[in-house]
């Protein structure tokens, strides 16, 4: 079923821009990018805020060890319908630029909301085109099945929901204990004479 779903996607659509379009989705979610964008960003965050700079740092150690646990535990291989542009070694399951794109841009995504509290509904719905444009993009150039796509989607965005909402409510119970410090009689107010 996977195989006849890929071979139809590349029979309906396939062409010369698309093919350039999606090659160059492939670049945005290679380990080596993700590697600099967690560090660079863990960095930036640091002097500001460091529940976020440790939220870039335990997700993208996450998501290294789910796409080498998982795809060498399930050792599915990848599809070979067809002649790709992009040469790929290793297992399958689940896509590594699906998982990864579900992960950081939406942790990009978040970082924007932040800055621009106004714009954060544009942030976020551009981290989800993103991460859609890159799992696409997977299939199209026939480098993976769509389990494989669908579960890395799933897990980024599982993990980083999980990570965003503890850090979050980490900031939370801080600023209410923040609050509550600073109200007359509050946690911390001393003795009233």
């Amino acid at each position: 079923m996977e195989e006849q779903l890929l071979l139809r996607l590349r029979d309906a659509v396939a062409c010369r821009p698309l093919d350039a379009i999606f090659l160059a989705s492939n670049a945005l979610a290679t380990f080596p990018l993700c590697l600099a964008l967690v560090i660079a960003a863990a960095a930036l965050w640091w002097p500001r805020d460091r529940r976020e700079a440790l939220l870039w740092l335990a997700l993208g150690v996450s998501t290294a060890l789910l796409d080498v646990g998982l795809k060498a535990g399930f050792g599915r291989a990848r599809p070979h319908l067809w002649h790709s542009a992009v040469v790929v070694d290793g297992f399958s399951l689940p896509s590594g630029h699906a998982l990864a794109s579900a992960t950081f841009y939406p942790l990009l995504g978040r970082a924007a909301a932040i800055r621009w509290p106004a714009r954060a509904r544009a942030a976020y719905l551009a981290a989800a085109a993103m991460a859609l444009y890159i799992g696409v993009g997977r299939l199209y150039l026939g480098v993976h099945w769509p389990s494989d796509v669908l579960a890395g989607w799933m897990l980024g965005a599982a993990q980083t929901l999980l990570g965003m909402r503890l850090v979050d409510r980490l900031k939370g119970d801080e600023d209410a204990a923040h609050r509550s410090a600073e109200r007359p009689g509050g946690v911390g107010a001393g003795p009233r004479d």
